[in-house]
């Protein structure tokens, strides 16, 4: 599963449950533009990508000093592909090694990222005995972008109408086993980064309090007997709103533990403080730390991610939301 990085999904929460300021709106925007295109590539691949070419999402590797992130890779017979999606708005140019915007000159190279990770992906195959070569893939996802690269480069560089007949292209004629790239990749990867930003716990009072709707993200919802219920028609079993909102006070306050009173004002006055709390002891983690009260173990990630290992009992929870009738509610 492609996940949002961490920090857009603390904007994202923060969003719904307070405002953003300019530069966080700005940055909010960017992230989820990048994102969505991130998942557009995601469909071309699974699309017009032959099956039995590997292909790796996602990654944050650490190779000794130096960490990092890769988009995606595609193992190729004997080649890697590394691709970095960009969601660039506007008319860029590269030349004389040099990229600009209009005639404005960027102070960073947009080439710089995919090839320091190229380099990093090229040492970790080199110190593991095996041989195969990285080469770099610049896609740009947005379809109005116009870019024209006037130097020659290392890189292939792909407009967003041409990465499919690209990966239609691709064809793997070496029948090796891949799992043993695919392992040795993996052994080096950690966790993503985690953003720096943090909210005042102190100023929880100022949030938004309650579920808030996940299909019109909206918070008129109203609690039955086994589902929660929204005017805009959504239902979702109670034990998932309930859980997925916990999660979300994660997001935002990710730099501590769940703790009940706080998790109480976040629900605000009308949350069900007997199910929360059972809710808390079904489905997380109880923690002591020594300088702290006792607390739950917080991962700090959106519902979907915190219980991606889980997500078939879930689906099933919500299957069964209407199994019981609510007419005594």
């Amino acid at each position: 599963m492609r996940k949002k990085s961490h920090q857009l999904q603390w904007l994202q929460v923060l969003n719904q449950r307070y405002f953003l300021t300019e530069e966080e709106r700005e940055t909010y925007q960017k992230l989820q533009r990048g994102y969505e295109g991130e998942k557009r590539l995601d469909q071309m691949v699974d699309e017009f990508l032959a099956p039995e070419i590997k292909s790796l999402d996602d990654l944050t590797l650490q190779y000794k000093n130096s960490v990092v992130q890769i988009d995606k890779i595609l193992i190729v017979g004997q080649t890697i592909c590394l691709m970095d999606m960009k969601y660039y708005q506007g008319d860029y140019v590269f030349k004389n090694n040099t990229w600009y915007i209009g005639k404005k000159i960027l102070t960073n190279n947009i080439f710089e990222q995919i090839r320091r990770a190229a380099r990093v992906l090229q040492n970790i195959l080199n110190d593991n005995q095996i041989e195969m070569t990285v080469y770099g893939v610049l896609a740009f996802m947005n379809p109005n972008a116009t870019i024209n690269i006037v130097d020659e480069t290392y890189e292939t560089v792909l407009m967003f109408d041409e990465i499919p007949g690209w990966l239609l292209k691709l064809t793997d004629n070496d029948k090796s086993e891949k799992q043993s790239v695919q392992s040795v990749i993996q052994c080096y990867e950690i966790e993503p980064y985690r953003t720096t930003r943090t909210f005042d716990i102190e100023k929880i009072d100022q949030l938004r309090k309650g579920i808030c709707c996940a299909n019109c993200h909206h918070y008129h919802m109203t609690e039955h007997k086994y589902k929660i219920s929204c005017t805009c028609g959504y239902s979702e079993a109670k034990l998932i709103a309930y859980s997925r909102t916990i999660c979300e006070f994660g997001v935002l306050f990710h730099n501590q533990n769940l703790k009940f009173p706080e998790l109480r004002k976040f629900f605000g006055e009308n949350v069900n403080e007997r199910f929360l709390k059972a809710n808390l002891q079904q489905n997380f983690v109880l923690q002591k730390s020594p300088h702290s009260k006792a607390g739950y173990l917080n991962k700090g990630l959106l519902f979907d991610y915190w219980f991606e290992d889980e997500k078939e009992k879930f689906q099933k929870i919500q299957k069964r939301k209407n199994w019981k009738s609510d007419k005594s509610d």
